[in-house]
């Protein structure tokens, strides 16, 4: 049955202030909106707006002025920041819905084509009455909010599954580990770990090792993350020379190295070390889908794109919700110009939500919807995987500049690229877009950008792109 819509002032069913103002203050305090102040002011304020009567006068115009403290006279185009801030929220609104707000009473809206909330009641409890009575708890009779019965449930049952656990240890005290979790990933890495175990302390600790290592090849950009990780993989392959993963690493960060790398012998030196290192994991386990995505990665640097492309797709193929494969499967497609591939893989609200964690997918997403020409798309995307703490990389700031200067404000994308400048001052951004980039013009569409912005490369770096703009 389809919920009912509540807009009109004079139904009694619509929610009343007092309901609203709760919800909103549920939303504000929620983890959901923990980092974003920006969207609880922008929220905060339209749902004032609205209780107060003067709902139908919201504009992006006045939530720039009142709530940015911003106007066309002196900031160029102020209702960008609105229309990109009003996207987020809708998105962090939907998330915090699907989460800690499922069972919410009252919902709030803010629906696409303006800026007025829409409020729903998605239940058949009363809202909270001016008079709630003793405090010291319900009357006889007094109706319970469904939610409360759900705490009440959800602590008994809380109880009686601690109790039984308990009771199992008690009755089983033997040597044996045994896994109390129902995730089925969570018990075979256990399993794993046990077997590996009885081969050898060595082989554990290698595969421990290579794991905490292969969180830090993401983000690609970050030289000094690839050289630490690439210590791990190294010491790894000392541990137990016979663990295909260790390759698979010091493949994937050798081939990151080589790109990051001016042209010279140290570059191809890196791009020799992850050959060699791709194809002794592809001796030991030619079919497992991390070195078959690692060995996309080498394939990528040697410039070898066909090859990249199809060993990406055929990890993908392996491995389909393995988040690290993803990410190098994003990035190959979005450097190789298949920006729809991307969109496919990486957007945040259709990922598999038992995938292994990502780092890289927010970030892919927006660069895709930057290309594709959806701007306002890829600076809401980027500002929310700043928030929720994905990795921060001077090309990835660099993205942001420019999505910022495509959407016409010049203001705001001089002071993006003037920080850029002043939290990388040597980072030679151009230089790595043009050897990361398959097709250059895809490098200059954000080069030229960050120039027009005011950004310019170090002294000590050379000047490698051109300075007007490329269709």
């Amino acid at each position: 049955m389809e919920k009912p819509v509540i807009s009109a002032e004079n139904d009694t069913s619509a929610p009343d202030p007092a309901g609203i103002a709760a919800a909103l203050s549920d939303i504000l305090t929620s983890d959901s909106f923990a980092n974003a102040d920006r969207l609880r002011n922008f929220l905060e304020y339209v749902v004032t707006e609205a209780i107060d009567g003067r709902g139908n006068g919201i504009r992006g115009k006045t939530i720039a002025q009142d709530v940015y403290g911003r106007n066309a006279a002196t900031d160029g185009d102020p209702e960008n920041v609105v229309r990109v801030d009003a996207r987020r929220l809708r998105r962090r609104l939907a998330d915090y819905y699907s989460s800690e707000g499922k069972d919410a009473d009252v919902r709030i809206y803010i629906d696409s084509g303006g800026y007025t909330p829409r409020f729903e009641k998605t239940s058949g409890v009363r809202n909270i009455s001016s008079n709630p009575g003793p405090t010291s708890g319900p009357e006889q009779g007094a109706v319970v909010p469904v939610k409360h019965h759900r705490m009440i449930v959800g602590a008994i049952v809380l109880f009686f599954m601690a109790a039984a656990i308990a009771d199992y240890y008690l009755r089983h005290n033997t040597d044996e580990t045994i896994p109390l979790t129902i995730d089925e990933a969570d018990a075979s890495r256990v399993l794993q770990r046990q077997a590996l175990l009885e081969k050898s302390p060595a082989s554990l600790q290698a595969v421990n090792m290579v794991e905490q290592a292969r969180g830090l090849l993401i983000p690609i950009f970050d030289p000094a993350r690839q050289k630490l990780s690439l210590g791990f993989f190294r010491q790894a392959i000392e541990v137990d020379p016979s663990y295909y993963g260790s390759y698979a690493g010091a493949a994937e960060a050798t081939a990151s190295l080589a790109l990051l790398s001016p042209e010279g012998p140290g570059k191809q030196q890196l791009l020799a070390d992850s050959q060699k290192m791709s194809d002794m994991a592809i001796k030991l386990a030619p079919t497992d889908p991390w070195v078959q995505s690692a060995s996309s990665w080498t394939a990528f640097a040697l410039k070898d794109y066909d090859k990249a492309i199809r060993l990406s797709e055929r990890a993908r193929a392996l491995a389909p919700r393995d988040g690290h494969i993803l990410d190098t499967y994003a990035a190959i497609a979005i450097f190789t110009g298949e920006f729809e591939k991307v969109l496919k893989v990486s957007d945040p609200k259709t990922r598999a939500p038992n995938s292994a964690r990502r780092f890289g997918n927010r970030n892919s997403y927006a660069g895709a919807n930057f290309f594709l020409g959806n701007h306002e798309e890829a600076l809401a995307t980027l500002t929310d995987a700043a928030e929720l703490g994905d990795p921060v990389s001077p090309v990835l700031a660099s993205l942001r500049v420019a999505a910022t200067h495509a959407l016409g404000n010049q203001e705001e994308a001089r002071k993006l690229a003037s920080d850029l400048k002043k939290s990388w001052p040597d980072a030679p951004i151009d230089r790595v877009l043009l050897s990361f980039f398959r097709d250059p013009e895809h490098a200059n569409a954000l080069i030229w950008r960050l120039k027009d912005a005011g950004w310019a490369p170090g002294p000590a770096q050379a000047e490698t792109a051109p300075d007007t703009p490329k269709n």
